[in-house]
């Protein structure tokens, strides 16, 4: 689940980031429940295959202490609400996904189980031929009082 893009970022930017996003708290872990699946844009063009996600209040919060930490870096503020979810899958053209479409459709209520997190990680993407490759950077424990 992506709580904040940042974008491409020279690696001299990366300890001021960390710094900002160690700095996030909230009081409890985030509890989610995974329910359900959909694309974006839409069923009918396919080019995202998404996991909702019901969360525990504070996520959306979380979301948005993390979106004021790094603005004061340069880093432009989300312009499209914040609708937590999995990326599952990417497609480059909607024809792709057609028949996964088709059963997508009779899961939209499948729960797919639950979590409960009081981390969250600084990824670097990297896009190369055969996809997006992810590197985990940093950890950040975002509950007050936790060790």
């Amino acid at each position: 689940m992506t709580l904040k893009f940042v974008g491409q970022v020279e690696p001299k930017r990366l300890d001021a980031i960390a710094a900002a996003l160690a700095l996030v708290r909230s009081n409890a872990p985030v509890d989610m429940r995974f329910r359900g699946l959909g694309f974006f844009p839409s069923d009918r063009r396919p080019r995202v295959l998404w996991c909702g996600i019901e969360a525990s209040a504070n996520l959306a919060p979380l979301a948005a202490d993390i979106e004021r930490a790094v603005e004061p870096l340069g880093i432009p503020p989300e312009t499209r609400d914040f609708v937590p979810h999995l990326t599952l899958a990417r497609f480059d053209s909607p024809r792709a996904a057609g028949k996964l479409a088709e059963i997508a459709a009779q899961m939209q209520s499948i729960d797919l189980g639950s979590a409960r997190e009081s981390v969250f990680h600084l990824y670097e993407s990297v896009t190369k031929p055969s996809g997006a490759e992810y590197s985990r950077l940093r950890s950040f424990p975002f509950v007050k009082d936790a060790a």
